[in-house]
Parts: C-alpha cells; structure tokens; sequence
C-alpha cells in the first residue's frame, strides 16, 4: 500500500479514487515525457480513472512540507530512498512513505505514482509497462483536510479534488468552469466569469454581502473585493495553472480556516519548488481562435534554495455577438496573463520558508446580459410601468432582423471594459522545533484593482429628455472604477493584509493531535472608488404605439428624474480570531474531535452619492449625500466530530458544527437601512467512507448533511428618494438545507475504469420576515419596498440534482509508441435559481447536460512530447447560467448564457535532467 502525501485537502463523500499499481519503473532517459502534469504532479486523475496498468510514467504531489514533491524513482530507487514494502496490504503493491523518502533524481519530469482520482474529469495518467503485471491495490493518500496530515479515508469532511490535468481536459480556466464539472459547487456570474462568486450546498453570496465560501492560495484567503459587486473574494484570473491540486470542501470550515467559510471552502495548492531542474513549454489552440501558451521552469539552485517560475497567457475571441454596431462586437472574450514565482529555501533541517508572488492581468470587452422577455405590467415598481412597451418593440425588431439567436445580445455601450489586476505577496515559514510540534507563520499582502464597464441589462431602448434624443442607452451602464461626472476617480482598488500564526503538534504518544493559532486580516481601500449605476428613466404612454423603428422613450416627468447615480466610497475590513481543535484517538477504531474559534469582525464605509439628470449639469439635492456606516459583531464557533472504523477499510463518521458569516455595509442604501447583521448555520453531517478489494477494486463514499440557517442576509429592492432603484439586506430568513453527495469508483478492467458523482439538495426558504415597513421608514417611496425573495422558495445556485460521470479507457499498447487514454465526461446539472427573485416567471432555470471528450497521448513514440485534444460542450447545448430575475421590478427579464461546444489541441515539450 502506497503512502503518499497530498498538498491540500482531500477526503469524504469526495470524487476520490486511487488506483492499483505498484511504484513506477522510471525510464532510463532524459528525453521520455511527463504524464499530466510533468512536473511535481501525482497522477490524480478525474474520478473516471485510477491509473492504468499500462505505459507511461506519473508524478507525486508535493506535500505540504515539500517533501515527496518533484521526485521520480523506480521501485529499486525508491527503496535505497527510504520506501518501505507494507507485506499486509491486500494488493501486494508496494508502499511509498512520501513524508519520509528522499526523492531520488528521475528521469525528465518522471516520479513515482500517486494513482489518485478525484473527480470524474480526465484521462489517468499513464503507468509504465513494468507495472502492468503488479496485483493491483489501493494507494493510501495522506490529506490535510484539518490542516495536518491524515488519511483521506479517516477525515470526516467531504471534498472534491481536481488535478491539473482533470483541469485541462475540460478546458477550466475560471472559476465559472470549475462549477460546472464539481458536484455540489455553483457560481454566479452576473459581472462575468472573473467576477465570479462561489456557492457550496446553497449557501451562497449576493451583491452587498461577503462570501460564503471562502477562496484559499496557498493557505491564504483571496483579496477583498469593495463590495460592489462580487470581484475578490474568489479565484482570480490565471490562478488555474501549475496547481498540484484544487480541493473543494463542502459545508462549514469555520474552526481552522479563516472568515465566513459557512459554504465551505475552495483550496488552490500552487505546486512548489523541488530539487529537480524540469519544466515544460505548452501551446494550445482551438475555435473562436483560442490561443494559450504556458511554460513552468523549475531549478534547484543549491540543495537548499529552489526557484520556481511559471506563466500564462490565454486569449480568446468571445462567443456573444453584439448587433447595435455601438462598443465591441463580440463579448464574452478570454484576454488574461499571470505570473508566479515561487522560492523554497531550507533555511536549517527544522526551518524553511517558502515565498510565493503572483501577478494576473485581464483585460475583456465583459461579459453583458442579454435581454429575452418582456412584463406587460411590472407593478411592484410603479416608476417602470412603462418599460414593458419599449422592451417588446426591442425584442420585436431583433427578431424581425434575425438577430435573436441564442448567442445575441445588444449592448449601446461605447466602450465596455472588464479589467483586473492582482498582485501578491505570500510568505509561509515553518519551523520544527522539535519532534512531536512545530511553529509555522503565514503572512500576506495583495492588492486587486478591478474596473468595469458593462450593460447589465441588454436594453437598447432610445431615449428622449424632453424631445432630445438621448442614445446609446446612458441608464443602462453601470461602471466600476470611473465615474462619468468625475472621470479622473480611480479605479475600485483595495489592499489585504493577512497574517497567521499556528501551533501544532500531538502528545500523549500521538494519541492526542492539536491544532491552535491566532487570525488577523485587514483590508484597506487604496483611495476612493467610484461607479454609476441606472437611475430611472420611463416609457411615455403616447410613445407606445409609435411604429417599431422609433421607441422614443423618455422620462415621465420631463427630465427631472432621469439620470445617472454616481458613487464615491471607501470601506475597511477588520478580522480577527482564535483557534484550537484536538484530536483524541481513544483507540485505533475510535476518535473525537472537538474544535473552537473566536471571531471579532468590524467594517466602516465612507460614501458620497451625487445624482445628475440629463437637464441639469448640477447634481440634484441633497447634493453630496454622505454616509458614514459601520458595523461589527463577534462570535464563537465550532465543531464536535465523532468516528469510527469497525474495520481496516470501512469509516463511518458523525459531526456537528456551527458556522457564522459576518455582516456588512451598504453604502448605495440609505441612511437606516445600510448595515446588516451576521447570519449563522448549525450544521449536522453523517459519512460513510469504505474501499473494496479484489476482483473490481474501488471506493464508495456516501454523506448527509442538514443545515438550520438563521438570521438569513436577504435582499429587499426599493426606490430611494432620490429616484434610485437599488437594494438592501435585511437579517429577516431563515431556511434550511439538506442533501446527499455520493462518490463511487471502480477499475471495471484493465485500463478501464469509471467513476460517478452525484449531489442531491432540497433547500427551502422557511420563513421570509416582511421588513418592508422598516425599509419605507428609513427612506424609501412608500410602495417600492419589495422584499426580492419569497417565503417557500428554494435559494440560489442549488441544484436539485447534479450528476457528473466519466468514463476513460487506455489503449493497450508497447512503451515505445507512448500511452493513449480516451475519456469522456457527462455532467447533468438540474433546476435551480440563480436570484432569490422568486416571482419572476423563469426564476428556476432548466437542467442542462454538457458531454465533453478527450484524446491524450504521453511520450509520443517515447519523445518528450505530449499531444492532447479535447472538445467541450460537444453536444452544443445551450443553456441559461443567470436570470435576472427583475421581471416584476423592473419590467423584463435578462439572461446570461452558458459556453457553447467548443474544440480545441495541446501539445507540451518537457524537459528535465
């Protein structure tokens, strides 16, 4: 049985596999080509594979100390390397003990098998012929689900792992990607796939609210955003390459990892420097002329200081085709590039330190929703009762002019923009100050600047002001970072600081294993930002029946509310906490975890609103609304975890936990109504974790949970005084979540495995408290006051089922020609809301179903070439990824749609001594 350690976390109820196989045979020469992942990459591929016993070579993960990381050995390599022979293990392989083995130098890029699969994606990568006559067995993975080493199959938390190949494969590239292929993880994407937001098991975060699903690099949680929309707070653009690993942990992480984790948590493990000179150069290409080109280049300099760099650049013409003949034609476009560097120095045996910086840039034309129905009478906001004409004539003339394919869309802005840029800085220095305890520091700093652009709603209504043609569109665009009236404010910009401080260590002859440590985060705005955003412009009643060419819309009231909002505001975050979990191993079938965490969290805002109309060049009273909110709570949370093994291969598991989210401020509300308080989950969780032998061998991983969610955040829209229709949160639901998730994996055959996933969630928003008096009393136009969801609904980004199931298969060929696997992935993602807007009449999006295939040859005729194509998408279904859900409020609906079939090559040249 091999023993192998993972950088990150990986265990129940997750899309885990491990294949049978013995240590690989390394190839005597420099020139053989790396399997998935040349470098410092075990073969982790998608749960539809465990390794095949044929051809081809795979690599160990780096494990969270650096050791077994980059290392490539034979079996006789392996044992002068310290790798022992485990004589009980029922598959007679042998067993790698990668905390302990010295890698030995490989071959180019070549390194012994971890045979993991995490998540039905891709093709295994392949095993070299020596092995194809080994017995096969079940890898034991070591995981640090609980931020320490165990193994995966005796941790109660439930996690999804993709390797960087599965990554590949199936063309993931964002965080929007990266939803669509893992059970039970959803996205809303309504400012576009780099602004995307993460949702686990329902637990979801909406405009104005902080994350529910906390984003780690590294160990570290991602930069903060302004608020303003859903930027930071999640994987920013080119952070999904040269990854050993992303972990996807689901339900509440609120002990041992940092802020509002009540979803869970998604952890990306950036592979680390090794003490082996490889690397690789990629180049792809496919439709809509998709060109990407990597290169990793990784050199020890000493034995003790390593160097690891890596790049990225992708871009792709987007999918979305603009009509108007205003801004860009084309939307939905992928233009990024993003750097890393990374030093591992080995300061002393018990002292390291390990630096990482990254740079990602991305500049797209956005990606803008696309109009599609019309409400004939949208009377919850009586200020758009006119919309409903104007909007049928603009569907009806796209129609007429055949442009109301799936892919169209109008948007009137002249120059649309969506542009980040991150930096970041992540020190991590652990020391070993003695055998059974060591000392480990992390501290951050990042910096995300984020600019936008983009037509929210896909109107192109011609507006009039007073017999004064007003086009393109001005109320429609809603900007990020500069502001029309002040067209020199800087962009939306803000600074996280982020240091951590953890003991950890066992006692009592390691029955006893402990985890404590103190949180501190502050993220600081980097001057002022600013935005506009809609204010109301309507349909006149003798406009109506005008022919379809001319909409001639214009405000209702002659100009006076029609306008531009315009924003100025700062906001400070403030985090801190406690920690302490332990582990007590009563026996080796029985243990109890107990775990506690402190948190005091505080935000202040600093807001100044202007309104301007399109007849005056002053802005409307009060001029320089300012705002001046704060808000601050604290809390405890916890868990108490109980397991049991009655036998070697069998876990069952039982764990409560109680989660927490902190509130926030609105600095587009008014005065009263701009603060909310946090909201808490108590969640209840029970697993099954068992691996079979023999004939078939596998895995079969089965988890229910229940979550009570209180003092729910949830959104109410309202007309302010200044005419502005914008939103608020109010602490007034309460819902609950319950579900199953079911992993199982088998090696039906030689080189022939298959492996499924499947999600099953009923969530129900129990009670919706009518906060609409309080809403009108601080402010509001008696009647706006709309709470967006409905008692009885099912919440957001929760899919009733979502299956996702691959199947591979590895040609049975000789070593000299190289090793060819074929794979396929069909994922089913069922109904689901993307808005808490329950009265829309297409507020429950339809189920999709998206098939995708891929080719990979390794060691092309025993080259250092490895050649792979891949189709996404290859059934080209459309479907919906976010309805608006404004039919009622603001008189029609808009949509944002799913990739469509896409194709495209890869071709790698790795290199190594």
């Amino acid at each position: 049985m091999k023993r192998i350690v993972i950088a990150a976390t990986m265990t129940a109820a997750a899309n885990i596999a491990y294949t049978a196989g013995a240590v690989a045979q390394a190839p005597d020469t420099a020139q053989t080509s790396t399997a998935p992942e040349a470098t410092d990459m075990t073969d982790m591929s998608d749960a539809s594979s465990f390794a095949p016993a044929d051809g081809g070579t795979t690599d160990t993960a780096a494990a969270p100390d650096g050791t077994a990381g980059g290392g490539a050995a034979s079996t006789d390599d392996a044992a002068t390397a310290g790798t022992t022979t485990d004589a009980a293990a029922d598959a007679g392989a042998a067993t790698t003990d990668a905390t302990t083995a010295a890698p030995a130098a490989p071959a180019a890029g070549t390194a012994a098998p971890l045979d993991v699969i995490a998540l039905p994606q891709s093709a295994p990568a392949p095993v070299p012929k020596a092995a194809e006559d080994k017995q096969p067995g079940i890898a034991e993975v070591i995981v640090t689900a609980q931020r320490r080493e165990q193994s995966a199959q005796d941790v109660p938390v439930s996690v999804t792992v993709l390797d960087q190949q599965q990554l590949a494969n199936a063309n993931i590239t964002n965080s929007a990607d990266l939803a669509t292929y893992t059970p039970s993880l959803q996205t809303n994407q309504r400012f576009g796939p780099d602004s995307a937001s993460f949702a686990i098991r329902g637990f979801t975060q909406d405009l104005r609210t902080t994350a529910s699903v906390g984003v780690y690099f590294a160990d570290v949680v991602a930069p903060r955003g302004q608020s303003s929309q859903t930027s930071g707070d999640g994987a920013g653009p080119g952070e999904l390459f040269d990854l050993a690993n992303v972990q996807v942990l689901k339900g509440p992480q609120g002990t041992l990892f940092g802020r509002n984790t009540t979803g869970g948590a998604v952890l990306l493990v950036p592979k680390k420097p090794t003490d082996v000179y490889e690397g690789y150069l990629e180049a792809s290409g496919g439709d809509f002329m998709m060109r990407r080109i990597q290169g990793v280049l990784n050199t020890p300099l000493t034995d003790n200081f390593k160097l690891r760099f890596g790049v990225d650049y992708n871009k792709r013409d987007g999918h979305l085709k603009n009509f108007t003949g205003i801004g860009a034609d084309k939307f939905g476009d992928v233009d990024y590039v993003s750097g890393r560097i990374s030093a591992l120095w080995n300061i002393a045996d018990s002292l390291e330190n390990y630096t990482i910086f990254t740079y990602a840039d991305s500049n797209t034309n956005g990606t803008p929703s696309q109009l599609y129905q019309c409400n004939p009478s949208p009377a919850g906001n009586p200020f758009y009762v006119f919309s409903a004409a104007p909007c049928r004539r603009q569907l009806a003339a796209q129609a007429a002019a055949g442009k109301d394919g799936f892919y169209d869309l109008a948007s009137t802005i002249a120059t649309p923009e969506s542009n980040l840029k991150e930096w970041r800085a992540i020190n991590t220095t652990t020391w070993d100050f003695s055998d059974n305890a060591h000392l480990k520091n992390i501290f951050s700093y990042a910096h995300l600047r984020t600019e936008a652009g983009n037509d929210i709603f896909g109107t192109t209504f011609s507006y009039t002001v007073a017999g004064i043609p007003v086009d393109p569109n001005p109320d429609r665009e809603f900007k990020i970072g500069v502001s029309a009236p002040a067209p020199d404010e800087p962009v939306t910009s803000q600074e996280t600081f982020v240091e951590e401080l953890q003991l950890q260590g066992t006692s009592f002859n390691d029955a006893f294993e402990w985890t404590t440590g103190a949180y501190f985060e502050k993220s600081l705005p980097d001057g002022f930002s600013g935005n506009n955003s809609i204010a109301l412009i309507s349909c006149n009643l003798a406009s109506i029946e005008g022919p379809p060419s001319g909409y001639n819309c214009y405000d209702p009231l002659g100009g006076v509310l029609g306008g531009v909002l315009t924003q100025h505001f700062k906001t400070t975050y403030l985090n801190r906490a406690v920690y302490a979990q332990g582990t007590y191993n009563f026996t080796d079938k029985f243990s109890t975890t107990i775990g506690a965490r402190y948190t005091w969290d505080s935000t202040e805002g600093y807001g100044i609103k202007d309104r301007y109309t399109y007849l005056l060049s002053v802005p409307l009273a009060p001029k320089e609304q300012i705002t001046t909110p704060k808000t601050s709570s604290q809390a405890p949370t916890g868990q108490v975890e109980f397991s049991y093994k009655p036998v070697k291969d069998v876990m069952g598991y039982a764990k409560y936990v109680r989660g927490y989210r902190q509130g926030n401020v609105i600095l587009a509300a008014d005065p009263g109504i701009d603060t909310f308080e946090p909201e808490h989950v108590n969640s209840y969780e029970i697993g099954l974790k068992t691996t079979y032998r023999g004939f078939i061998p596998g895995r079969f991983n089965v988890a229910a949970f229940y979550n009570d969610l209180t003092n729910q955040q949830l959104q109410f829209g309202y007309v302010s005084p200044t005419a502005q229709t914008t939103t608020t949160i109010a602490n007034a639901g309460k819902s609950r979540i319950a579900g199953v998730e079911v992993e199982s994996f088998m090696q039906l055959a030689r080189g022939l495995t298959w492996a499924v996933s499947y999600s099953y969630l009923n969530t129900k928003l129990i009670k919706a408290e009518d906060r609409t008096a309080e809403v009108t009393a601080a402010g509001a136009i008696p009647g706006t006051a709309t709470p967006i969801a409905v008692q009885g609904d099912t919440l957001p980004f929760a899919p009733d089922h979502t299956v996702v199931t691959s199947l591979t298969y590895t040609l049975p060929l000789p070593p000299e020609i190289g090793s060819i696997d074929l794979g396929a992935t069909y994922v089913y993602t069922g109904k689901r809301r993307s808005s808490a807007s329950g009265s829309s009449p297409d507020a429950v999006l339809d189920p999709f179903d998206l098939l995708n295939v891929n080719v990979n040859w390794y060691s092309m005729f025993n080259s250092s070439f490895d050649l792979s194509l891949f189709g996404t998408n290859v059934l080209d279904e459309k479907y919906i990824t976010y309805g608006s859900g404004t039919y009622y409020t603001l008189g029609f609906d808009s949509r944002q749609v799913g990739l469509p079939r896409m194709y495209g090559a890869r071709l790698r040249y790795s290199f190594g001594i």
